[in-house]
């Protein structure tokens, strides 16, 4: 009898590891340059997503993490520094969905996007 329980209390706690959604998570990267993922297990009600943000209708921004479900499939407007700025919750069900055909990358990839940003904001000057 005692097998028994300590099988079913086994059984019972691989099932609980195995149904956390597992997710892409990328902290940071703009004009669509990869960016350095790791994996993520999303919290209870939460689910993957990519988050992009716009400005005057050009993509600047991408993360991929767990978000909230009510979230998912919403458009947030915000302002800073006198620019609007959209910001889009692209939700999607399943492990790793939110993948977008990325492999994980180097670790260059922050300081080469921060580069072009400079490089694209000096048109302004």
């Amino acid at each position: 009898m005692g097998k028994l329980l300590v099988l079913c209390v086994v059984a019972f706690a691989c099932i609980g590891i195995g149904s956390a959604l597992q997710c892409l998570k990328c902290s940071f990267t703009v004009f669509d340059i990869p960016c350095h993922t790791t994996t993520v297990t999303c919290n209870e009600g939460q689910t993957c997503a990519t988050i992009r943000g716009r400005a005057a209708g050009h993509k600047l921004i991408m993360k991929r993490n767990c978000v909230d479900q009510d979230k998912c499939n919403k458009n947030d407007t915000s302002s800073f520094a006198g620019i609007s700025y959209s910001t889009t919750y692209e939700c999607c069900e399943g492990d790793f969905c939110n993948s977008g055909g990325l492999r994980p990358t180097a670790a260059l990839s922050l300081p080469m996007a921060l580069a072009v940003l400079g490089l694209w904001s000096l048109r302004f000057l």
